[in-house]
């Protein structure tokens, strides 16, 4: 930027402090220039100040059509555009200030409004304003601090910047500020509305976001980046059929790839993969080498079960880039949900942690991971995994509830409790939480807290099994043996097999005699071969026989089942150790 350029104007500006402040001058009343510094002894305005400027002082552009200089202020394309037809004039008719103003409209529209083209001729305008100043030092990624703040432009335009990657926290919050002073004196300006959202998206502030898209878009629905951005937002937050329906009305956007690829996301955050893949296709022909969407592709065929070719997609995907984070989450994904070779899950998870810690993506993951092997990944078990994510986000089911297996599974029973309770607290709690309540009350002896519970979510989903398996093993805590059986045995003929195996297990557990347990075990195991409770209670009473042969041959179905759980295969090697 040259330097030189504001010297001129920076001294104006304090010839024209020394008149105002001159009592023969003030008694002229005589211009000193059109460019009056508004408020403040240094020329700039405060957040607080902002406000204060008044529309009866005159300002550099006082002698231009009021309506010309609102439809650069209001910003958005159409406006502009309409601004430079009234304003159009031939070239050597323009006055300076008009110049000043079509090459501002200008720079707007090609650093804001991208996809729109310009239609005018751009005049040449003089450099030793603010106006032209603001926008130079913008385009090179540098706040301009030195406007003067006398009217709107002045005011917004060195937010500009933040159109320039890489910018600093002191420089986003100077922008944040001036966008705010905008919005205060002109709140329906859609560039103004337009540039709080851009920086509260890069900033992944999206308290308020929302608001200003719809301001903008309420007032512009065809600009592209402005439509682009709601729906962005709105899926977001969800809103998945205001975002389709906004998206569809952006008129010529057939084959625009921004346009297709929103379409995709929604269509897969719709669960409508079929349509998702249509999209991704699209977007592929256009541009076969867009990394991005292979991988988003790599996700659909992941959803419809096709890992075949996803893995092929990975493969083809990391001979170009093999650490990205969502090529990591998802090769982990895969090597967990399809091959079931959680050693490689876990090494795959545990580069993407050492990658980029703190991803609240690869926590995720890895506290999955340790809370089906009941191992540490990344050194860490579920509960602290997780630790990162509840921190930010305190409510997150998923987070809380891998927290709370891994706990069980290391039998911390007073923790897993504490983020049990807090988890029927949430609304809409499956029945795989209500057993792990249930069961943890149980461990600490609540039982009348864990029966009266599972009582009430029984009569409000009485078909659900999981929840009357949870019911019956709180029953048998606290209501006598004969009730217990004789209530079990009204269960068992209108049950499923599933069911019904587990009606056997449970009530091997009420036998009297040793032979009446082991006929109920066997029983469970014809309903159900898989239901590997049944047969680690087998593993568990030939073991206390001695029987050591028989005790081993029900483990290893249960590995079989679990291949996962360290800690069955650590009792499978203790008792191979033992029989040596």
């Amino acid at each position: 930027m040259k330097k030189p350029i504001y010297l001129k104007q920076k001294f104006l500006f304090f010839l024209a402090a020394l008149c105002l402040c001159s009592p023969l001058n003030a008694a002229r009343k005589k211009k000193t220039t059109d460019l009056p510094v508004e408020s403040g002894a240094e020329g700039t305005l405060s957040k607080g100040d902002a406000i204060k400027i008044s529309s009866k002082k005159r300002t550099y552009f006082n002698k231009i059509d009021p309506e010309i200089l609102a439809g650069v202020e209001m910003g958005s394309p159409d406006s502009i555009r309409a601004a430079m037809q009234k304003i159009r004039k031939n070239d050597s008719e323009y006055a300076d200030n008009e110049k000043v103003l079509i090459v501002i409209a200008s720079e707007i529209m090609q650093m804001v409004w991208p996809s729109e083209k310009i239609n005018w001729e751009i005049p040449v305008a003089p450099d030793d304003n603010p106006y032209i100043g603001a926008l130079e030092s913008a385009k090179q990624g540098i706040f301009d601090s030195s406007t003067g703040n006398v009217d709107f432009l002045t005011i917004l335009l060195p937010a500009l910047v933040i159109f320039t990657p890489g910018l600093d926290s002191s420089v986003v919050a100077a922008c944040r500020t001036c966008i705010t002073n905008a919005l205060t004196i002109k709140p329906e300006s859609i560039l103004a509305n337009y540039l709080m959202a851009y920086l509260l998206e890069k900033e992944s502030d999206y308290t308020d976001i929302e608001t200003y898209l719809a301001q903008a878009y309420g007032n512009s629905p065809n600009t592209e980046e402005i439509t682009l951005a709601y729906v962005r937002i709105l899926r977001r937050n969800n809103n998945l059929e205001l975002a389709k329906t906004i998206l569809a009305g952006l008129s010529g956007s057939e084959n625009n790839l921004s346009v297709l690829k929103q379409n995709a996301y929604i269509a897969f955050d719709t669960g409508d993969f079929q349509s998702a893949e249509l999209y991704v296709a699209k977007v592929l022909q256009q541009n076969p080498n867009d990394l991005e969407f292979l991988l988003f592709r790599v996700k659909i065929l992941i959803e419809k079960n096709d890992y075949i070719h996803a893995v092929s997609l990975l493969d083809v995907y990391a001979r170009q880039e093999s650490e990205s984070i969502d090529y990591l989450l998802l090769r982990a994904k895969v090597q967990l949900d399809w091959s079931k070779n959680t050693n490689a899950a876990t090494e795959t998870v545990e580069k993407a942690i050492n990658l980029y810690p703190g991803n609240e993506q690869a926590l995720m993951l890895a506290a999955k991971i340790s809370s089906i092997t009941d191992a540490p990944v990344a050194g860490k078990y579920a509960d602290d995994l997780t630790s990162q994510v509840l921190s930010r986000d305190p409510d997150n089911k998923d987070a809380m509830l891998y927290a709370l297996k891994g706990l069980i599974k290391r039998e911390n029973w007073q923790e897993a409790y504490e983020i049990s309770k807090k988890l029927i607290s949430l609304p809409n709690v499956n029945s795989e939480v209500v057993s792990m309540y249930v069961e943890t009350c149980l461990k600490l002896n609540k039982n009348n807290e864990a029966y009266e519970y599972d009582r009430r979510q029984l009569e409000l989903r009485p078909n659900d099994e999981d929840v009357l398996q949870a019911y019956i093993l709180a029953y048998t805590k606290v209501g006598n043996r004969d009730m217990v059986l004789k209530y079990i045995d009204n269960l068992m003929a209108t049950s499923s097999s599933k069911m019904k195996s587990y009606l056997y297990y449970r009530r091997s557990f009420l036998q009297m005699t040793e032979d009446g347990a082991l006929a109920d075990l066997r029983s469970s195991l014809i309903s159900n071969p898989r239901n590997d409770d049944a047969l680690f209670r087998l593993y568990e009473l030939y073991f206390n026989k001695k029987d050591y042969r028989k005790a081993q041959y029900y483990l290893r179905q249960v590995v079989a089942i679990n291949p996962n759980d360290n800690s069955v295969k650590q009792l499978n090697e203790a008792l191979t150790k033992l029989m040596e």
